[in-house]
């Protein structure tokens, strides 16, 4: 039997010494709210494709919300991250210019140390997000119970001497 993957993709180019990673953030379930944050992000899977000194990268949503897909668009390089924000809305990707609220900060330690406590959803999903600035890769928190509050909890583990990338989506503050 064939399977159908229901979803959307949409792609960028991403020039020499660039790289981007795309997040799709979620809103928490009514139910939920008491015991979980109130956004939680998902990093979007991607493939990429070498075109002459340049990078496609096609991302890749797996359930498209009629509404659209809240996204969190960061584009690595040089030093440095320009963060955008934008929604996937039928078949096209908006860059937003109302921005979605969101903190994030560059860590650095000269000591190995572990960072955050970080609360997860049932579903083990999060609001808060580590990334290597220069890999792009995500730090995987370490997951553990915690027996006092009775939630998965977990913690990162960050190098000395090395600048880490960390956003978290939260409510906007009236």
């Amino acid at each position: 039997m064939e399977q159908f993957i229901e979803g959307k993709h949409f792609s960028i180019t991403d020039p020499q010494n660039v790289k981007t990673v795309i997040y799709q953030v979620n809103k928490t379930e009514k139910e939920l709210l008491k015991t979980s944050p109130k956004f939680t992000i998902e990093r979007l899977q991607h493939t990429e494709e070498i075109v002459g000194e340049k990078t496609k990268k096609t991302f890749y949503v797996n359930e498209p919300k009629p509404e659209g897909n809240d996204l969190v668009i960061l584009s690595f390089g040089q030093g440095k991250v320009v963060v955008n924000t934008g929604i996937l809305q039928d078949d096209e990707v908006r860059i937003c210019k109302k921005p979605i609220p969101m903190s994030f900060k560059k860590l650095y330690s000269e000591e190995e140390t572990e960072y955050k406590e970080v609360e997860y959803t049932p579903n083990l999903k999060r609001p808060i997000s580590i990334i290597d600035p220069e890999t792009t890769e995500e730090i995987k928190p370490v997951l553990y119970f915690d027996d006092e509050t009775k939630e998965v909890k977990g913690k990162c583990k960050l190098k000395p001497y090395k600048s880490y990338f960390a956003f978290e989506i939260r409510e906007k503050k009236q």
